[in-house]
């Protein structure tokens, strides 16, 4: 059984797949794309993160795909449409990222609360002009939760600790009893002093915080975006951050990655990082232990870990 590793993996991870099937790693190749068409062709297991993307072109390549297994939760980078039509079952480790990329979220609004992106680069220049980087102290503010699953409770638990109260919008909870308001999603925006994202990626989603949505933050407030790209027009972010129509904002995640307006990210409170909310060692190895878990699991004939 060929099992076609895409993306770096741990190397316990590495061994427990060799031991269901003879692996092929491309994940270091200097033409990982012209490997991942010549190689899929006759393996009947991938192995993916959020660096492949296996669109219909080239799953087409794929004569014996059997399984096709996401270290991670997002699956928007697997054309699933297809999978499904051709018999390929998907799997994914949808908890194994979560407590990393809430930490890095934490992280993020704490650095745009403070400027310390934008300070620590003025340091380093020699410079020492304290006056510059007027922060904002979290507590006793309202956090805005937009999208209230584990990551996003998880986010919450931590953000009280600072005094905050929370308020959140999911669509898909209704009748909440816990302390934390439901709120309609214009009305978060309006009430919130930081806003932190957690959706996952779907039509309903996309461009979910328009340049519409955008203007109804205050001009204090702090938006970050640790879930996925596309959901946030961060073109005009970018233009509220420059016009002082915003505080701050932290994003690990872009509509393109790399983003393509990069030039335009500088001396602006805008803290970026490169979609590493899952690169922890304790995150890569869970979400690589898990996805072996699930793929024996579908070999033995459980599918209740496909999606």
């Amino acid at each position: 059984m060929k099992i076609l590793i895409c993306d770096k993996l741990n190397p316990n991870v590495s061994n427990e797949l060799n031991k269901i099937g003879n692996c092929l790693d491309i994940s270091e190749s200097d033409n990982k794309s012209s490997d991942l068409l010549k190689e899929i062709s006759n393996a009947e297991i991938i192995v993916i993160r959020s660096g492949t993307t296996l669109t219909s072109d080239i799953l087409e390549h794929a004569k014996e795909l059997k399984i096709i297994a996401r270290c991670g939760v997002g699956v928007d980078n697997i054309d699933l449409s297809y999978a499904k039509n051709n018999n390929i079952l998907v799997t994914n480790s949808p908890a194994a990222n979560l407590i990393s990329v809430v930490e890095l979220t934490v992280a993020l609004i704490i650095n745009a609360s403070r400027k310390i992106t934008l300070a620590d680069q003025h340091v380093k220049s020699s410079d020492w002009n304290r006056s510059k980087f007027l922060g904002i102290e979290l507590y006793g503010k309202t956090l805005g939760i937009i999208g209230f699953g584990k990551a996003g409770k998880l986010v919450s638990e931590r953000m009280k600790a600072f005094g905050m109260s929370i308020v959140f919008y999911d669509p898909f909870i209704s009748d909440w009893e816990g302390p934390e308001q439901s709120l309609e999603l214009d009305q978060l925006l309006k009430v919130s002093d930081v806003v932190s994202v957690h959706v996952v990626k779907t039509k309903e989603t996309e461009n979910l915080l328009s340049k519409e949505k955008l203007n109804l933050l205050k001009e204090s407030a702090i938006l970050v975006n640790t879930s996925r790209g596309g959901v946030i027009d961060e073109k005009y972010l970018v233009e509220m951050l420059k016009n002082n129509k915003l505080f701050g904002a932290g994003l690990d995640v872009f509509e393109a990655e790399p983003p393509l307006n990069v030039s335009e990210f500088h001396e602006i409170n805008l803290v970026t990082t490169p979609h590493i909310g899952a690169s922890t060692a304790e995150a890569q190895l869970k979400a690589g232990i898990d996805t072996v878990e699930n793929i024996k699991k579908i070999l033995s004939g459980d599918l209740t870990v496909a999606l």
